[in-house]
Parts: C-alpha cells; sequence; structure tokens
C-alpha cells in the first residue's frame, strides 16, 4: 500500500507552522505570483522561510505553482515539489528542474485514470484528484 501523506494547506508562514504542529507531514502554498490566489498572504520571503521552517523539522513544502503562466512568469524556486495545472509550466518545470517533482493539480479536474496515466507519463509524480470523486473512484486509480 502507497505511503499516505498528510498535506495541509498554508496560506501564511504562521500557519504553516499550526499544520505542522498538528501532525502534517507537508504543506502547500502559493504566493500571488505563483498561484490563482492573488490575495495569498505568503510573499516570496515567507515562502523560503516556510521551506527552512519545514526541512528543520523533517517535512516537506510543495508549491501551488497553478497560474496559468506566460513566459515571463517562471522563477527559481527550491521547494519538495511543485502543483500545477498548466502543461506549459509543467512541461517547463520537467525541462528545467528535473530534480523538483511535480504533481497535477487538483485543478486539472483529474477524475480518471487514464489522465493520471498520461501525466505520470509525461513525468509527474502525484495526482491531486478532483473533488467530486468518491473513496471507490479513488481506489481504483490508486
Amino acid at each position: 500500500m502507497k505511503k499516505v501523506e498528510l498535506l495541509a494547506p498554508a496560506g501564511s508562514f504562521e500557519k504553516a507552522k499550526i499544520a505542522f504542529l498538528y501532525g502534517a507531514d507537508a504543506v502547500y502554498c502559493g504566493t500571488a505570483s505563483l498561484s490563482l490566489r492573488s490575495r495569498a498572504a505568503i510573499d516570496d520571503d515567507d515562502l523560503i522561510k516556510t521551506i527552512k521552517y519545514a526541512h528543520k523539522l523533517g517535512k516537506k513544502v510543495y508549491v501551488a505553482m497553478n497560474i496559468y503562466a506566460f513566459d515571463t512568469d517562471y522563477e527559481e524556486i527550491k521547494p519538495d515539489g511543485i502543483i500545477a495545472a498548466d502543461p506549459g509550466v509543467i512541461s517547463t518545470i520537467l525541462k528545467y528542474a528535473p530534480s523538483v517533482p511535480v504533481n497535477v493539480s487538483t485543478q486539472s479536474n483529474l477524475v480518471s485514470l487514464e489522465a493520471c496515466k498520461f501525466w505520470y507519463n509525461q513525468g509527474c509524480k502525484r495526482m491531486i484528484m478532483a473533488r467530486e470523486m468518491d473513496k471507490n473512484q479513488l481506489k481504483y486509480i490508486m
């Protein structure tokens, strides 16, 4: 059986600390420039601080990079993984940062085994399934 990782949202450095305190193995967050959350409370400095704090605890940080990006939007960061939805962003990460695991965002609306196979064959490590899926559908895909 695959190891389950408790992944929690962290809209700020303080929220990341609380998530870790209550047992999260990892958090995900995005800055206003990297995610669709234009009002994200986490800025680039907080993102770096969150990653360093998590690593001291042996925890992980995934950066939600679910913008639909222009070529000028790519930045170099060193998270434990990136969550993205845009195929161009995913392709660019896989090409220029092959050591950073890419996770396909729930915003890609993954609902089928075939969609998961497609992204896996592209080099993505994890699929964050659509909210509409039930437990039996998830078990089938796993």
